[in-house]
């Protein structure tokens, strides 16, 4: 009973100790100061810019100015009219790489916040495990992905059907029926199709919208900062067009049921609904 006391003891130490050090690193006030790095106002390494206007590159550097990385950025632009910006990043002496998406507005902000989570840096100087870490969490190669898809994108054929007969001389419009409990596209007398939920992860709002038969022949995302904010206010969404395997970039005034209804509007003069 003793011994089971102590290893029940000891294992609830270990988990307790793991979560404290999680908090902390959460905890951290990480910030760029200029070309420095800090970490709850102290130095941590410093990150130099360089590029151009469109695409900045940078160089993690040690305090004394010791090259530590390069991380030199690409703008990939698919088929469908999606593009994806991303970095490829070189370790020195060693010359080993990882490569990361952009994610946000400041990349410089997202790579040092992603540089102090992993420790690559530890007393001013690079951190030979806190690479290794920094490197299996960006292991995923990003150029060869966005080659594969490109490739895949181009051998694609785009979407052929047939939409509903009915005058088009009306506006479409979106109603939810109660009894059948499914958001329907008229046009007229005619269901032309429905809106369905495809997901609402973090708040981002995405639906299909589908034909009568099931068939669905476009795809919009919203993002959540702006489908939690449905006010009435520009909001800009894309919508991928399954006639043309092509992502149509779009905005509207009024949250996401303007957004909605534009989308529908836009297909039906389109010629897609």
């Amino acid at each position: 009973m003793i011994t089971l006391f102590i290893r029940t003891t000891s294992r609830l130490g270990a988990v307790m100790l793991l979560m404290l050090l999680s908090l902390s690193v959460h905890a951290q006030n990480v910030a760029i100061k200029g070309d420095v790095i800090t970490v709850d106002k102290k130095p941590y390494a410093k990150l130099a810019k360089g590029g151009s206007m469109l695409m900045k590159d940078y160089t993690l550097l040690t305090l004394d100015d010791k090259e530590v990385m390069k991380a030199k950025g690409n703008i990939t632009a698919l088929p469908n009219n999606e593009t994806f910006i991303y970095y490829m990043m070189t370790f020195q002496p060693g010359g080993e790489t990882a490569e990361m998406s952009k994610t946000g507005l400041n990349f410089a902000q997202q790579l040092a916040e992603a540089l102090v989570k992993n420790e690559v840096m530890r007393d001013g100087q690079p951190n030979p495990d806190g690479i290794k870490r920094f490197r299996e969490a960006y292991s995923e190669k990003l150029s060869a992905k966005y080659a594969a898809e490109t490739e895949k994108q181009n051998n694609t054929k785009p979407l052929e059907y047939k939409t509903v007969d009915r005058s088009r001389s009306n506006q479409a419009g979106i109603s939810y029926n109660k009894r059948t409990k499914r958001t329907e596209i008229v046009q007229g007398d005619k269901v032309i199709g429905y809106l369905n939920p495809v997901s609402n992860e973090s708040g981002r709002s995405n639906w299909a919208i589908v034909l009568p038969d099931g068939l669905s022949i476009a795809e919009v995302t919203i993002e959540a900062w702006m489908a939690d904010s449905p006010g009435a206010r520009d909001i800009t969404y894309k919508m991928l067009v399954k006639k043309d395997n092509k992502y149509h970039n779009r905005s509207a005034v009024g949250g996401v049921a303007a957004a909605q209804q534009d989308a529908i509007q836009y297909l039906v003069l389109g010629g897609y609904l």
